[in-house]
């Protein structure tokens, strides 16, 4: 019995990251068609070089980059390891919900959240801008979490007003963009007191890589999007813990 309740966890496992990868696919093809005003829905996916359509057996998300060593099957053009990444990201992301949260509400939270960071990121990364729409969403999950017993409804409101201030403070200075506060209020009213760590990480990763960036190209641009993202991500995982595992540690 316990051997079949293993097997059955194995496979939907396999199944969570497999739906995550296809999903991350989907991401790649928003991110590269919507700045070009180019139809989501009409056309097939295609070699951005030679222009003929994949097959359906190069679609295979994550494997197909590989089998194909990174090269169109067609005029042999290097296809971005960029598209490869995003779907095992995807399916990584979806892979550890499932492992942390089980088959829950949260996790369906979660099948809409990770993608939403995901092509925030990447549009802020190419754009240097973090889309409206997305924060609009995360906003929405976050007032449907009202319904759910995890937090009372007004601890969402003390996190959208915990972050959204000081993160609209550093945007006056010039420290942040006003679509990072936009972002930033809308996980607050997501996570609640969770969106404190989720910004402690977020802060914290950008500022290294920040260090990084100018020490190596002495610019002073960074793209914060992607490591508040992660940041939004881990504060809906592992938050409350997070908090806890702190208290814990100054009593």
């Amino acid at each position: 019995m316990l051997y079949m309740e293993n097997a059955i966890y194995i496979i939907c496992a396999v199944v969570i990251f497999f739906m995550g990868s296809v999903v991350g696919s989907f991401l790649n093809v928003l991110a590269y068609r919507i700045p070009i005003k180019e139809s989501i829905v009409k056309g097939r996916s295609h070699c951005t070089s030679c222009g003929k359509q994949i097959l359906n057996r190069d679609l295979i998300p994550v494997f197909s980059w590989i089998f194909l060593r990174g090269k169109c099957r067609f005029c042999g053009e290097k296809i971005s390891p960029r598209y490869m990444i995003v779907e095992l990201i995807c399916g990584l992301s979806y892979l550890t919900a499932f492992l942390a949260l089980g088959i829950s509400v949260k996790l369906a939270f979660a099948v809409v959240l990770f993608p939403v960071l995901i092509v925030l990121s990447l549009w802020d990364i190419d754009r240097k801008e973090i889309p409206y729409a997305c924060s609009i969403i995360i906003a929405v999950l976050g007032l449907l979490s009202f319904l759910t017993e995890e937090m009372p409804w007004y601890e969402h409101l003390i996190g959208m007003a915990v972050i959204a201030v000081p993160f609209a403070v550093l945007c006056f200075l010039g420290a942040m963009g006003g679509g990072d506060v936009q972002l930033m209020a809308a996980a607050g009213l997501l996570l609640g007191w969770n969106v404190v760590p989720a910004a402690m990480i977020g802060i914290i990763l950008g500022a290294l890589m920040g260090i990084v960036i100018k020490v190596k190209t002495k610019l002073n641009i960074i793209c914060f999007g992607p490591f508040l993202s992660v940041g939004i991500a881990a504060g809906f995982l592992w938050g409350g813990d997070i908090i806890e595992a702190y208290l814990g540690l100054i009593r």
